[in-house]
């Protein structure tokens, strides 16, 4: 599931950085963000559902995090590594140092500042807001884990109300002048509802809660056909709301669905193509070919396009293209580099205390007494 929501993150920036629709502004493109921006709230709930599915007994919070960052950073500073590079080799830009070193520490996602946040790799935005996640985690595992199983409902419906309110809440609580073009919106007020990794806690706060309620045995009924018939009502909402309330405010509720929907079929070992052992290592895949798509799109269109309009077809092609060489780059990042140090440096520390001395002996072999 999270490949095919890559694919939808994926289409959603090509149809953009290939420039299908000439700008921001048109039907077909607003779709398209509409549904990538789901597609990135589902990584974040599913994010906080996995999390709480696979927490350990007696895990501490510094084991937790070492985990983590093993299996977040490698990947990130090797893309950090190559967004600096082609930005300097290929465009000739520049980047400040100060949004470098907050890029490369994933904490540039913590003020409005558009160059800021879009700096070097553009889509290590959503690693900072994972990061602050994790961080999190171990105390809000503690505290969410409490929550009676009869409560569960209430404390989703109320994190679901809180998740829409964000955009009433950045309304009010930003100047509603400069808009940021060409969204009738400020940045301050964009940034605050799809940036700003507090407001997206609540969605990892959302996947906590229904691995508790799953574990529980609640919540296990919902199918994917429920999930699609909701996407099919919010996608159309979407486009009808104010542009802050179309972000994530519409579609958290399919969301929801559409991970209880993946989670119920795995318990009911239903037919599902996701199973499939090759889904399985494609969503493996996804982390490396989410940080490496943005910069192929970006930089490797130059190679196939001249500066010369292209037809609709030449730009379809260019896309299927440059979704080839993501994934082949991404899955020897995976392969070669991602997982092999994601389980060097995460793995479990055997501490000396816990391995027993081996017993001293003798020359003739026995042991020495003690």
């Amino acid at each position: 599931m999270r490949f095919i929501c890559a694919i939808v993150v994926f289409s959603a920036h090509a149809y953009v950085s290939l420039s299908f629709n000439g700008d921001w502004t048109g039907t077909n493109t607003t779709v398209l963000m509409i549904v990538g921006r789901s597609a990135l709230s589902f990584f974040f709930v599913l994010s906080g559902f996995v999390m709480a599915w696979s927490a350990r007994p007696g895990d501490t919070a510094r084991a937790f995090w070492r985990r983590r960052a093993a299996r977040i950073y490698p990947a990130h500073v090797l893309t950090w590594l190559a967004a600096v590079v082609l930005l300097l080799t290929v465009t000739g830009g520049t980047v400040t140092l100060g949004d470098a070193v907050s890029n490369l520490l994933l904490v540039h996602t913590w003020q409005a500042s558009f160059m800021t946040n879009n700096s070097l790799n553009v889509v290590s935005w959503s690693l900072s807001c994972e990061v602050f996640f994790y961080f999190c985690f171990p105390l809000l595992h503690r505290y969410l884990k409490r929550v009676p199983a009869k409560q569960l409902l209430w404390w989703l419906g109320g994190t679901v109300l809180a998740v829409i309110a964000v955009p009433l809440v950045a309304s009010t609580a930003f100047a509603s002048q400069p808009t940021f073009p060409p969204f009738d919106v400020t940045y301050d007020q964009y940034w605050f509802v799809y940036l700003f990794p507090v407001t997206r806690l609540l969605e990892f706060v959302l996947g906590i809660l229904l691995a508790r309620g799953v574990m529980a045995g609640r919540f296990l009924n919902v199918r994917f056909s429920y999930a699609v018939l909701a996407f099919a009502v919010a996608y159309p909402l979407a486009t009808q709301v104010p542009y802050l309330y179309s972000i994530t405010a519409m579609s958290v509720v399919p969301v929801l669905m559409a991970v209880l929907a993946g989670a119920g079929a795995d318990i009911r070992g239903s037919l599902s193509v996701a199973r499939n052992p090759v889904m399985v290592w494609l969503g493996d895949v996804t982390f490396a070919f989410y940080l490496v798509h943005f910069m192929v799109l970006e930089y490797m269109y130059r190679l196939i396009n001249d500066g010369h309009p292209a037809s609709r077809v030449e730009r379809v092609g260019s896309a299927a293209l440059l979704f080839v060489v993501s994934f082949v780059i991404a899955a020897a990042v995976h392969t070669f580099f991602e997982d092999p140090l994601s389980r060097r440096w995460g793995s479990r520390r055997r501490r000396a205390e816990q391995v027993p001395p081996a017993a001293p002996q003798r020359a003739d072999g026995e042991p020495v007494p003690r």
